[in-house]
């Protein structure tokens, strides 16, 4: 059975909560929600309306201590880019491996996340877009882009408009990774929409002077992160480095694979 932290117990973070206390394959040990939080103190089966289960919500200024006490395999992360730091310092106590799933990371914040986790031989999955849907749209835009280096393209991402970061983790993501397969110097502009209570959806549109194509991804229900995340999470129990979701999911190999025989 894999021991599982949870840090931050906002909408993503509760659906993870239910779905560890319903899973066989791994079991609830610690969570933890922002300092100076109403929601700590709190069992954490009461908090989401299930039978108590003994786990009590912490702050995040005690994960040191309970990462030491309750001994977790993996901690996912679903708080927010600052907790970051504090996260891998602790967990490199506990050896604890571990999942991240926000966004709003700086560039000087990945620099240090990946030499740390290198250098302490933590392992790591990195994953601002952690659905298993999305990760195959990168997959396949890879292909597109390479098929139609000369296209148009334009990342448009919708989420509820009381997500901070614009544009978004994700949106993000699609441009760099069209960016690495399509000429130097392309221009991929992002938009970003914030209303209702959108979960989240990417359009990536590619056009010609003669024909458009359009990919999108929407996740409706919150449901899809956290079988992302437990997906990651299994995956990473026991292993040493610095992975995102393409490695997760086996695509990388495929990747490689694919470009050696071209």
């Amino acid at each position: 059975m894999i021991q599982v932290a949870v840090c931050g117990v906002g909408r993503t973070g509760s659906e993870v909560l239910r779905a560890l206390l319903d899973s066989d394959p791994f079991h609830l040990t610690a969570a933890f929600c922002s300092a100076g939080s109403e929601k700590a103190g709190r069992d954490a089966g009461e908090f989401i309306n299930r039978p108590n289960t003994g786990v009590l919500i912490r702050e995040i200024t005690q994960i040191e201590q309970t990462l030491a006490e309750t001994h977790p395999d993996v901690l996912i992360d679903f708080s927010n880019a600052a907790n970051s730091r504090t996260i891998l310092r602790a967990c490199k106590k506990s050896r604890t491996n571990v999942v991240f799933c926000t966004t709003g990371y700086s560039e000087a914040d990945m620099l240090w996340m990946t030499d740390f986790t290198r250098h302490n031989k933590l392992g790591v999955v990195f994953a601002p877009n952690v659905t298993l849907g999305v990760n195959v749209l990168l997959a396949a835009l890879r292909l597109v882009a390479r098929a139609l280096p000369s296209f148009d393209y334009h990342v448009t991402e919708t989420h509820h408009s009381k997500k901070y970061d614009i544009p978004s983790g994700t949106a993000k993501k699609i441009a760099n990774t069209l960016a690495q397969e399509l000429p130097e110097g392309a221009d991929i502009p992002i938009d970003a929409v914030r209303a209702g209570g959108y979960v989240g959806m990417h359009t990536v549109l590619l056009a010609s002077d003669y024909e458009r194509l359009s990919l999108t991804h929407e996740s409706f229900s919150r449901r899809a992160f956290v079988e992302g995340a437990l997906t990651a999470a299994e995956f990473v129990v026991n292993r040493i480095g610095w992975y995102e979701m393409e490695d997760v999911l086996g695509m990388r190999a495929a990747q490689l694979a694919a470009t050696a025989v071209s």
